[in-house]
């Protein structure tokens, strides 16, 4: 079965703790969580800058898409099958699409404030 990469910053407390709670729902086992840091993997990606992944979450899909962001977050969502995975549809459409970039963008910057 081909997983879904997952690169994370493995120095981030919230990006752990999401891992965690990903990695605890993933009864499927249909992703594969990376620390950017420490993955020799991000090497076969050249598109992919391993300084990228400290700003913001980058994922492979099965098919080899690239998606980073709340594009990522909601591609997560969705297939991680959670009762609350219907609102990744609904945060696709836009407007929500046009709030959900910028308001992920803004945590991103400022989750190690948020989340110590």
């Amino acid at each position: 079965m081909i997983k879904t990469i997952v690169f994370y910053d493995g120095s981030c407390s919230m990006c752990i703790g999401v891992t965690g709670w990903l990695s605890r729902i993933d009864h499927k086992k249909q992703f594969r969580l990376e620390p950017y840091q420490n993955s020799e993997l991000i090497s076969q990606y050249p598109q992919i800058n391993p300084e990228d992944c400290r700003n913001e979450l980058h994922i492979i899909s099965e098919s080899g898409e690239i998606l980073k962001g709340a594009d990522a977050i909601l591609e997560i969502w969705n297939k991680a099958e959670h009762w609350s995975s219907f609102m990744a549809f609904i945060f696709r459409l836009r407007p929500f699409i046009w709030i959900a970039r910028p308001l992920y963008r803004l945590v991103a910057r400022n989750r190690r404030w948020i989340y110590n």
